[in-house]
């Protein structure tokens, strides 16, 4: 649910009721990786406490901002102590967010090796360190099959990260029918059609990761998901020409992986 890296911008009262909101309206169907990181250890339990006992399958947290010994230096020991503090506090999975674009540290392969290694429930990682099919060939190297990890970054090197390993792809995309065929398309041995559909989305790939939540709302607007884009302060709003821009960008890409591998767009009509 989210990014961890979004999280202080809503009030906790905020936070709480659209977790009890979510989970009250997905009722168990599907599972739920709840983003539970803040710079405070004790806030991060707490939350993490608070998911794990509304139902949620694993909590997703980065390494705090303030966990550095210098400019970008990561205070290795006092991050492993972090999560092995939120490890011993739940029962549920940790997925172990390695984002350092939002001013967190950038861990190493041999950290996360032990994160892995010496805390029994951080059994995944959400790789956003580019370039990710680099490093997760160097994190393997380091843990092996035990460590599960996710491509992400908008599905920007996703085929690649399937090729060097990836277990799945976990990311903020408005468009997942496109990830998932890609996915089982790859795992089906059809490495031409998975190759075709991430080719055909990467227009909009460039645009999610480029302009943010204000696109990711705004296709799910043309979706039909939800009625209005509109962007909570302090985050920006398109203007009207990336709008036109974007239509333009999603109907291409709609065509191009329809016309090329048979997937065809999700159009979820609100009642």
């Amino acid at each position: 649910m989210g990014e961890s890296a979004e999280r202080d911008l809503l009030s906790e009262e905020e936070r709480q009721g659209i977790l009890t909101m979510t989970f009250e309206s997905v009722r168990g169907r599907v599972p739920i990786v709840v983003g539970t990181g803040s710079e405070s250890l004790r806030s991060t339990v707490q939350s993490s406490v608070s998911a794990q006992d509304l139902g949620a399958s694993a909590v997703m947290i980065p390494p705090p901002r303030r966990l550095k010994t210098g400019l970008g230096v990561p205070n290795e020991d006092a991050i492993f102590d972090y999560f092995s503090s939120v490890g011993d506090a739940i029962e549920i999975p940790v997925v172990i967010q390695d984002f350092p674009q939002t001013d967190r540290p950038r861990m190493s392969p041999a950290l996360i090796g032990r994160l892995n290694r010496e805390i029994s429930n951080a059994r995944y990682l959400k790789l956003e360190d580019p370039p990710t099919p680099l490093k997760l060939t160097r994190i393997r190297e380091v843990a092996g099959d035990k460590l599960k990890i996710f491509s992400a970054l908008y599905g920007r090197d996703s085929f690649w990260d399937l090729v060097h390993g990836a277990v799945g792809i976990m990311t903020s995309s408005p468009t997942p029918e496109y990830l998932v065929a890609m996915y089982d398309a790859y795992v089906a041995g059809d490495r031409k059609k998975a190759f075709d559909i991430y080719l055909n989305t990467l227009p909009l790939v460039y645009y999610c990761g480029e302009l943010g939540l204000a696109v990711r709302k705004e296709v799910l607007v043309k979706r039909g998901v939800i009625r209005t884009s509109r962007m909570k302060l302090p985050e920006r709003e398109l203007a009207d020409s990336q709008k036109e821009e974007l239509a333009d960008v999603l109907g291409w890409v709609e065509k191009a992986v329809l016309s090329s591998s048979g997937v065809a767009p999700l159009n979820l009509r609100v009642p």
